[in-house]
C-alpha cells in the first residue's frame, strides 16, 4: 500500500511539469563539476551555494546543451574551454518534458581537442541544427533576455535601448507572428522612406528640366515655324512639277507594269509547261509497260484455269465410279445383316423353348437364392446400424476435441484483446481510431494495418525487452499502403474526430520485404555472439515488417539471449550500429575523421505491451486440428446420411423380395400344368436347331467384301492425286490471277495519270497562248503611250508657251508663292542644332520621370495599405500586452513602497517605437526611465526582475533562468522581491523557473512546490545520501497520504 502511495505522490508531482519543463540536468566533466546530476521541480527551482561552487555552471550548462553558442553567456568563446582542466572530453544531458509523448533527452558530448561537439536526441545522433529545431518545437528562446537571463548578461537587460526590449518582449509573450508583424512594418516603412527619397529627386529633376526648357522655349517655336515653311516651299515644288507631268506619267506606269506582268506570267507559264512536256512522255511509256505485263499474265492465267478445268472432271469421275463401288459395298452390309438378324431371331427362339423347358428347375433355385438373399439383406441392415452407432460415438468424441481447441484458440486469441486494453489505458485516441478501423475498412482500397503491437508477436520471448525498446516509438503506429487510403484515414481520423494518432504510407518500395538485407548473414552471427536479428524474432504480415525495416531498423539489429558477446569483434567489424543483449541496448557511432567507436548503453527496462506474445505455430495447429475435425464431422454426418439412405433401399428391397416370394409361389403351381407340353416344344426346338445350323454354313461375304474395298482404296489414291495437283494449279492461278490485278491495276493508274498529265499540258499550252497574245497587246500599248506622254509634255511646253497674260499671272502667282515660303524660311531665326536636341531630350526626360512618380505613388499607397493591415491587429494587441504588463509592474513596485509603469513609445518610424521602463525608488523623485547609468546596481536589479514577473503570466514559455539578480539589492527588498518571485512562479500552472542566487537571507517565505538546490562543491559522500534519501521517501509517502 505503501509503495502505490509514494507512485500516486510521485504522478501528482511530475502531472505539473509544462511541456518543454526540465526534468533532468546531468554533467560529466564540464566546468567545475566532474559528475553531476540533479532534477529540478517543476515550479520555482531555488540554486544556492557559495560562489565559485558551480552556480553559473548549471546555467551555461542549460544553455549549451540545448543548442546555443558560447557568446550567449558572455563567457569564453570555445566550447573546448568548458571541459573541466585535466580532462579531454566532457558531456551534458537535458531531459526536456514532453507532454505529447516520451520525454526528449537532448545530449551534447564536447571534445576539447578538436574543440567539436557530437550532438545526440534520445540517444540517436543528430546535428546542431536538428537539436535546435526541436528545442524551437517546445517554444524555447534561450537567446531572449526576458527569458534566459545568465549572470554576466544582468548589465545587459537595463542597458538594452527600448527597441531592443520592445522586440524581446515581443518575443517573450506576442511570438515570433507579432515580432515578424513588427518587423514587416519596419521594412515596409523604410522601403516607404527610400521610394519617398527618390521620387522627391524625381520632382527636382522635373522642375529643373522644365525650368530649363521655359528659356529656349521661344527659340524651339520660331525653329518648329521655319520647319513648317520650308516643308509648304517643298510641297509646291513637287505640286508644280506633278501638275505639269502627272497624268501623263502615271498612265505610263499603269501600261509599264501591265506589260511587266504579262511578260513574267509568260515566263512562267513556259517554265511550268517544259516539265509537264516530259513527265507525259514517261507515263506514255509506263503504260505501255504496263499493258504489255498485263497481257502476259492474263494469258498465263487463261492456260492454268484451262488445266484446272480438266482436272476438276478427271476428279468428279473418278468420284462416281467410287460411289458405285461404296453402293455395292452397302448392299452388301445389308445382306450381312439380314443373315446375321434370322440367326439371332433363331437362336431366340430357340432361347425361350429350352426357358420353357427348364421353367420349373429355375423357379425353384431363384426362390432359393432369394430366400439367401432376404438372409443377406437383414444382416446387412443390423451391419448398416452398428456402422451408424459407431460413427455417432466417434462424432461425439469430435466434438469434445473441437471445444477443448476452440478453448485453446480463444485463450491465444486473447492476448491480442489484452493488448488491445493496455493500448485503451495507454492512449485512447488510439484505441477509438482502431475500433473505427475494423467498422469502417471497405473505405480502403488496401488493407491498413492497425497499430504495430497489435499487428504483431514476439517468437522468442527472452528478446521481448529489446524489441519493446527498439519499436517504442512505432507501436502506436497506424500503417497505410497507398497514399489515397492515408488521405482518407487522415480526413476522417485526424481532421473530423481530432484524434492524435500517429499513421503513415510507406511508398512501394518500403513495404517490400526483399528490399532489405541485414549487415551480416544470420549464419555469421554466432561468431559475434548474438542469436538472431529482431526481424527473425517477429511474426507478421511482410509489408509491415518491411515498414518497420525502414523505419526501426530492425533487419539490421542483432539480438542476444545473454550479454556474453564479443564486443571487440562487434566494434572492430563496423558491421553494427547498435546490437541488444539480455539486458542492455548498445548504440555505436564512428568518427568520420578518425574512425573511432563511440559506444552508447542504455539499460532496457521490462516490457509493457508485448508480457505476452501468441504462438502462432501453436495457434496454427489449433485452427488446423478444428478444421480437420469440423472435415471430419462432415464426412461421418455425410456418412451417417449414405449408411441410412443405403439401410432404407435395402429394407425396401427386403420388402419387395417377399412380395416376389408370393408370387413365385403362385407361378410355381403354374408351371406344373406346363410341364406336359414341354414334349411338343422339345420336337419344335428341333427343327429350330436345325434351321440355325443350315444358316451358319452359307458362305461367307468377306471376299466380295475385300475386293470391294480393293476398288475403293484405287479409287480414292487416283482422287487424291487429282486433288493435289488442282490444288496446286489452284495456287498457282491465284498467284497468277494476283499478279494480273495488280497489273490491271498498275496499267489504269498509269492511263489515269497519262490523262490527268494531257489534260495539264493541254490547259496550260492554253494559257501560255493567251498569255502571249496579251504580252504582245500590252507591249503595243507600252509603247503607243510613251509616245503619247512625251507628245503631252511637249504640248504642255508649247502651251505654256501661248498662255496669255492674264492666264500667265496666275501661273506667275504659284511661282510667287513659292518665292515667299522662301523668304519666310530665309528670315526666321535658325538656332543651334544642339540646343534643340537638348530641348528634346530634357522634355523625354521629363516625360520619364512623370512616369516613374506615378508609379512610385501608386507603390507608397500600396505600401501604406499593407502597413495599416498590419498595423490594425498588431497594435491591438500589443497596447493590451503593454496595458497588462505595466499594471504587474506597477502593483509589484507597489507592494515595495516604490512606483513604476511601462509605457508604448510610438513614432512614424516603426523602428523607433519602444517600450520604456519608468520607476521611482524614493518618494521626492518623479517617474524616470530606467537606464544602465541612471539607477544604482540593486535598483537595476529589482526593476528587472520585477518586469521578468510582469512577463511571467502574459508569456507561455517552458522554462525561466534568472542569475544573481539579487546582486546589489538591500535586504529589505530583496525580502519583498523574493516574495512576490516565490508567489507568482509557484501559482498553479506557472512555467518552471530557476532562480540562482550566491546568499540567503534567513526566515523568507517558502512554498510547497518551491524545490530548494544546495550545492556543496567537494568529494562526493555516499553515507549521507542514504539518510537523505529516506528522509525524502518519508517526505513523500506523509504528503501522499494527505493527498490520497
Amino acid at each position: 500500500m505503501t509503495f502505490f502511495l509514494v507512485l500516486n505522490a510521485l504522478f501528482i508531482y511530475f502531472r505539473r511539469y509544462q511541456h518543454g519543463a526540465i526534468m533532468k540536468v546531468s554533467m560529466k566533466n564540464f566546468v567545475t563539476y566532474e559528475s553531476c546530476s540533479f532534477s529540478p521541480g517543476p515550479n520555482l527551482n531555488m540554486i544556492i551555494g557559495p560562489n565559485g561552487t558551480g552556480k553559473s555552471t548549471i546555467v551555461c550548462a542549460l544553455a549549451l546543451g540545448l543548442g546555443w553558442n558560447t557568446n550567449l553567456l558572455g563567457r569564453a568563446k570555445d566550447i573546448s574551454e568548458f571541459v573541466k582542466h585535466g580532462y579531454d572530453k566532457g558531456w551534458i544531458e537535458i531531459v526536456l518534458c514532453n507532454r505529447n509523448g516520451s520525454n526528449v533527452a537532448i545530449k551534447r558530448h564536447i571534445n576539447k581537442n578538436n574543440n567539436t561537439s557530437v550532438w545526440k536526441i534520445n540517444g540517436e545522433n543528430k546535428t546542431q541544427k536538428d537539436v535546435m529545431k526541436k528545442v524551437q518545437s517546445f517554444d524555447i528562446q534561450v537567446d531572449n533576455l526576458c527569458q534566459f537571463l545568465p549572470q554576466d548578461r544582468v548589465s545587459e537587460f537595463a542597458q538594452m535601448t527600448p527597441q531592443e526590449l520592445l522586440k524581446e518582449t515581443q518575443r517573450a509573450v506576442g511570438g515570433e507572428e507579432s515580432l515578424q508583424a513588427h518587423q514587416k512594418m519596419i521594412e515596409l516603412w523604410n522601403e516607404h522612406k527610400a521610394i519617398t527619397a527618390s521620387m522627391k529627386g524625381d520632382l527636382e529633376s522635373i522642375e529643373t528640366n522644365e525650368k530649363r526648357n521655359a528659356v529656349i522655349e521661344k527659340d524651339v517655336m520660331r525653329f518648329q515655324q521655319r520647319e513648317a515653311v520650308l516643308r509648304k516651299v517643298r510641297l509646291l515644288e513637287i505640286w508644280i512639277q506633278y501638275a505639269q507631268y502627272g497624268v501623263a506619267k502615271e498612265q505610263y506606269n499603269q501600261v509599264k507594269e501591265e506589260r511587266r506582268v504579262c511578260f513574267a506570267m509568260f515566263k512562267q507559264l513556259q517554265a511550268e509547261v517544259e516539265p509537264l512536256t516530259a513527265k507525259r512522255s514517261t507515263m506514255e511509256a509506263n503504260e505501255k509497260d504496263f499493258a504489255n505485263q498485263r497481257n502476259v499474265l492474263d494469258k498465263k492465267y487463261q492456260q492454268s484455269v484451262q488445266t484446272m478445268r480438266s482436272r476438276e472432271q478427271a476428279i468428279e469421275a473418278t468420284e462416281g465410279d467410287g460411289e458405285e463401288l461404296r453402293k455395292d459395298l452397302d448392299r452388301l452390309h445389308a445382306k450381312v445383316q439380314q443373315r446375321q438378324a434370322a440367326i439371332n431371331s433363331l437362336r431366340r427362339k430357340i432361347a425361350a423353348q429350352q426357358e420353357l423347358l427348364d421353367g420349373a428347375q429355375s423357379e425353384e433355385e431363384i426362390n432359393k437364392e432369394k430366400d439367401e438373399l432376404q438372409d443377406k439383406l437383414v444382416y446387412r441392415i443390423e451391419v448398416l446400424q452398428a456402422q451408424q452407432t459407431e460413427i455417432i460415438e466417434q462424432s461425439k468424441s469430435l466434438n469434445a476435441r473441437m471445444v477443448e481447441s476452440r478453448k485453446r484458440l480463444d485463450a491465444l486469441d486473447d492476448i491480442r484483446n489484452r493488448r488491445l486494453q493496455t493500448l485503451r489505458n495507454q492512449d485512447s485516441d488510439v484505441f477509438d481510431a482502431v475500433l473505427w478501423l475494423r467498422d469502417n475498412r471497405q473505405l480502403f482500397q488496401k488493407h491498413v494495418f492497425e497499430p504495430v503491437c497489435l499487428e504483431v508477436n514476439i517468437k522468442n520471448m527472452k528478446h521481448v525487452n529489446a524489441i519493446e525498446s527498439a519499436l517504442r516509438n512505432h507501436l502506436k503506429t497506424f500503417i497505410c499502403q497507398t497514399r489515397e487510403d492515408y488521405n482518407i484515414f487522415a480526413r476522417e481520423i485526424l481532421d473530423k474526430r481530432r484524434l492524435r494518432v500517429n499513421v503513415i504510407a510507406p511508398t512501394a518500395k518500403e513495404l517490400d520485404i526483399n528490399n532489405y538485407s541485414p549487415p551480416v548473414p544470420n549464419n555469421q552471427l554466432r561468431h559475434f555472439g548474438f542469436d538472431c536479428y529482431m526481424l527473425d524474432s517477429l511474426d507478421g504480415p511482410p509489408a509491415l515488417l518491411a515498414s518497420l525495416c525502414s523505419k526501426a531498423g530492425i533487419h539490421s539489429i542483432p539480438v542476444s539471449e545473454s550479454s556474453n558477446v564479443d564486443f571487440k569483434a562487434i566494434r572492430d567489424s563496423k558491421k553494427f550500429k547498435r546490437y541488444a543483449t539480455s539486458t542492455t541496448v548498445f548504440t555505436i557511432t564512428y568518427s568520420r575523421h578518425t574512425g573511432e567507436a563511440m559506444e552508447t548503453a542504455t539499460q532496457l527496462r521490462p516490457a509493457q505491451i508485448f508480457t505476452a506474445s501468441v504462438d502462432h505455430e501453436e495457434r496454427a495447429r489449433l485452427i488446423r486440428d478444428v478444421d480437420d475435425i469440423r472435415s471430419r464431422l462432415e464426412q461421418s454426418e455425410g456418412r451417417i446420411r449414405d449408411l441410412t439412405a443405403e439401410e432404407n433401399v435395402l429394407r425396401k428391397k427386403h420388402q419387395e423380395y417377399v412380395a416376389k416370394k408370393e408370387v413365385l409361389s403362385n407361378r410355381r403351381k403354374d408351371l406344373m400344368l406346363v410341364l406336359k407340353r414341354n414334349e411338343k416344344q422339345r420336337i419344335d426346338m428341333g427343327n429350330l436347331t436345325n434351321e440355325l445350323n443350315r444358316k451358319m454354313n452359307e458362305p461367307s461375304s468377306d471376299q466380295e467384301e475385300e475386293r470391294i474395298r480393293q476398288e475403293l482404296r484405287k479409287k480414292a489414291k487416283k482422287r487424291c492425286s487429282l486433288t493435289l495437283e488442282y490444288l496446286e494449279l489452284a495456287k498457282e492461278s491465284q498467284q497468277l490471277f494476283s499478279k494480273l490485278t495488280i497489273a490491271t491495276l498498275n496499267r489504269l493508274q498509269a492511263h489515269a495519270e497519262l490523262q490527268a498529265v494531257e489534260a495539264e499540258c493541254t490547259e496550260k499550252a492554253r494559257q501560255l497562248k493567251e498569255m502571249e497574245d496579251r504580252y504582245t497587246l500590252a507591249n503595243r500599248e507600252y509603247d503607243e503611250v510613251k509616245i503619247r506622254a512625251k507628245a503631252i509634255l511637249d504640248a504642255a511646253k508649247e502651251e505654256y508657251n501661248k498662255l496669255t497674260m492674264e492666264e500667265a499671272a496666275e501661273f506667275q502667282t504659284l511661282e510667287d508663292m513659292l518665292a515667299g515660303e522662301q523668304a519666310k524660311a530665309a528670315l526666321n531665326y535658325t538656332p543651334n542644332q544642339s540646343i534643340i536636341d537638348k530641348y528634346e531630350q530634357r522634355q523625354a526626360e521629363i516625360k520619364t520621370a512623370k512616369d516613374k512618380v506615378e508609379v512610385k505613388n501608386k507603390k507608397l499607397n500600396k505600401i501604406a495599405a499593407d502597413i495599416e493591415a498590419i498595423r490594425g491587429p498588431w497594435y491591438a494587441k500589443l497596447t493590451e500586452t503593454v496595458r497588462k504588463i505595466s499594471e504587474g509592474f506597477s502593483k509589484s513596485f507597489e507592494q515595495i513602497g516604490c512606483a513604476g509603469e511601462v509605457k508604448l513609445g510610438e513614432h512614424e518610424d516603426y523602428d523607433k517605437w519602444c517600450i520604456e521602463i519608468l520607476v521611482k525608488f524614493r518618494d521626492a523623485e518623479k517617474l524616470q526611465k530606467l537606464t544602465g547609468q541612471r539607477q544604482s546596481g540593486g535598483e537595476r536589479s529589482v526593476s528587472t526582475i520585477m518586469y521578468l514577473m510582469a512577463l511571467q503570466s502574459l508569456s507561455k514559455v517552458s522554462f525561466r533562468v534568472v542569475d544573481e539578480i539579487n546582486q546589489g539589492m538591500d535586504p529589505r527588498n530583496e525580502r519583498l522581491v523574493h516574495s512576490q518571485l516565490v508567489e507568482k512562479a509557484c501559482a498553479s500552472g506557472t512555467a518552471q523557473y530557476f532562480l540562482i542566487t550566491p546568499k540567503l537571507l534567513p526566515n523568507l517565505d517558502y512554498h510547497e512546490r518551491m524545490k530548494v538546490l544546495c550545492i556543496y562543491n567537494g568529494e562526493w559522500l555516499d553515507e549521507g545520501v542514504t539518510k537523505w534519501n529516506l528522509f525524502i521517501e518519508n517526505q513523500l509517502r506523509s504528503k501522499a497520504r494527505r493527498q490520497y
